[in-house]
C-alpha cells in the first residue's frame, strides 16, 4: 500500500487519467473528490462489500428455484416423485 500525504487541494494522479483531490479536511473526515473517466466504476468500499453479498444471494436464490423447477421437469412415467435432474441428463417431457 502507497501512504501519501496531501494538503487540501492537492492531488494524486493515478495512471494518468484518474485524478483525486484532498477537498478538505474536517476533524477525522477527508473530502475526496474524484475525476475519472465515464468507464471507470468509482465506488465506496461499503458498496462494494454490499454489493458482492446481494449478488451471493441473489445467486442462491437462483440456484434454489433452477434445482426446484429442474425437479418438476422430470416427471418419470411410473408417477413417481419427481427427482433431482443431475448435470448432464436431458430432462423427459410428459
Amino acid at each position: 500500500m502507497l501512504i501519501l500525504s496531501r494538503k487540501t487541494e492537492q492531488a494524486v494522479v493515478i495512471q494518468g487519467n484518474i485524478v483525486v483531490t484532498v477537498l478538505g479536511v474536517d476533524g477525522d473526515r477527508v473530502k475526496l473528490g474524484i475525476s475519472a473517466p465515464p468507464d471507470v466504476i468509482v465506488l465506496r468500499e461499503e458498496l462494494v462489500s454490499e454489493l458482492a453479498e446481494e449478488n451471493r444471494t441473489a445467486a442462491a436464490g437462483a440456484h434454489a428455484r433452477l434445482t426446484e423447477l429442474r425437479g418438476l421437469l422430470r416427471t418419470p412415467a411410473d408417477g413417481a416423485a419427481p427427482g433431482p435432474i443431475a448435470d448432464g441428463d436431458t430432462p423427459r417431457s410428459s
